[in-house]
């Protein structure tokens, strides 16, 4: 086989390896796989980051705001910090685990072997791959259930009442009645592992639990803020970070079970043999990231009898995955990257990913004519108004008319309710 034909194989055999067969080849040890979503996250062995590159073997990888992929070679020309075009060769080299060809001719028996070898590593990484997804699908199946018993379990008259009472501000105004939110009286807060594996627990208290909804009714995860009512204004504990003891510390709330495609129900709902449904006879929705916010505009609105209100729970399930032509740099921040050398931090961009399933972000029940979507203006800016954005043109994709409601800057709307309450 002349040099020309061993190159062309060469590239032939790279096109045809799995990321999850070239995964072991690539300086990826510092992922850890999330058995929930299938996917291993953590910091990009190129532009750093805590979470930013995600990699899902059977469908893709993302590095968060700078590329996406579909193929083993693009994710290691990424990570290796290779030009796909410039480097196309080496990067064949990395998911091959070999050098590129010298050109010289190749022994045909040789070749064959390799092909043989190649072949049943594939057959082992494909089976492999099976056995995760069902494991990943069996996982996700016992922390859904997991996430539903803890909302049954909760007490629908609880410290979360007095909780909500005070962070909006309810002393001059009612509060509106939210039924499907509860009280866990003892819930603990895990996070890490110590070293035997084993989860660390670094609170026990009460907390706040709310169900995610998917859209047929059945609840598909929690939401959980743990209280404090000694620590004004948001109530929140103070839970330091064990592996940053002087940085922010860890934040109050957690999601368990599922919540992409779900939403927070408030207020419009309705329980119906156990599913929770939006009432149909209205048609105007009211949805921002967090619980309190949402429920600051209902009570500013009254709430009004023609409006569903939710909470999407985070800002990626509120305003869904972008479309990575539309990312830019931002404009006042950069970080390092392994090198030390100043890099921009990407930001989505407004423009919502095509093709998207219903399960990737929260999905507005049908019927819906209007609909406002509720801001954080204590949220860094930039990357806040193009989530904003992207929201309102996912959800008004349709022809809905869609408003975004902005408190003022380092404020949100529960900020400015509960600010009454103490004078400010």
């Amino acid at each position: 086989m002349s040099g020309r034909q061993a190159l062309d194989l060469f590239v032939e055999e790279a096109r045809g390896v799995s990321i999850a067969e070239a995964m072991p080849m690539l300086p990826l040890s510092g992922l850890r796989f999330a058995s929930t979503t299938g996917e291993h996250v953590g910091p990009c062995p190129f532009c750093g980051g805590r979470d930013r590159l995600q990699v899902r073997p059977d469908k893709g990888w993302l590095c968060r705001g700078a590329a996406e992929g579909r193929d083993a070679i693009g994710l290691a020309a990424h990570v290796l910090g290779l030009d796909q075009r410039r480097d196309f060769l080496q990067a064949c080299a990395a998911v091959l685990g070999r050098a590129v060809p010298d050109g010289q001719e190749v022994d045909e028996a040789e070749v064959r072997q390799h092909a043989e070898r190649i072949a049943a590593r594939q057959r082992e990484t494909a089976a492999k791959a099976e056995a995760d997804e069902r494991a990943a699908h069996d996982f996700r199946l016992a922390e859904q259930t997991k996430a539903r018993g803890k909302w049954l379990h909760a007490q629908p008259e609880g410290l979360h009442l007095t909780y909500l009472a005070r962070r909006l501000d309810c002393y001059a105004r009612e509060l509106p009645v939210t039924p499907f939110l509860r009280t866990a009286p003892i819930e603990t807060y895990w996070h890490g592992q110590d070293e035997r594996k084993h989860p660390v627990e670094l609170l026990v208290g009460p907390a706040m639990v709310a169900p995610f909804v998917d859209p047929s009714g059945a609840v598909l995860g929690c939401h959980l803020t743990w209280i404090d009512l000694k620590r004004r204004p948001k109530f929140r504990p103070l839970i330091p970070d064990p592996e940053k003891p002087r940085g922010d510390p860890l934040p109050s709330k957690k999601m368990r079970g599922s919540k992409k495609g779900g939403l927070i129900p408030l207020v419009g709902f309705l329980e119906l043999d156990g599913q929770i449904l939006p009432d149909p006879h209205r048609h105007r929705f009211v949805s921002g990231e967090g619980i309190e916010n949402t429920l600051a505009i209902a009570m500013a609105e009254g709430p009004r009898a023609d409006t569903i209100y939710a909470a999407a729970g985070d800002l990626g399930n509120l305003a869904g995955p972008a479309d990575l032509s539309g990312r830019f740099a931002h404009p006042e921040i950069k970080k390092p990257d392994k090198n030390g050398v100043l890099r921009p931090v990407w930001v989505k961009g407004w423009i919502p990913k095509a093709d998207q399933s219903p399960s990737d972000a929260m999905q507005v029940p049908p019927g819906i004519t209007e609909i406002l979507l509720v801001a954080d203006g204590d949220s860094e800016v930039y990357a806040t108004a193009s989530d904003m954005a992207r929201a309102k043109a996912r959800l008004g994709a349709d022809g809905v008319n869609v408003t975004i409601a902005w408190p003022p800057r380092g404020f949100d709307f529960a900020d400015i309710l509960a600010s009454h309450a103490y004078g400010h």
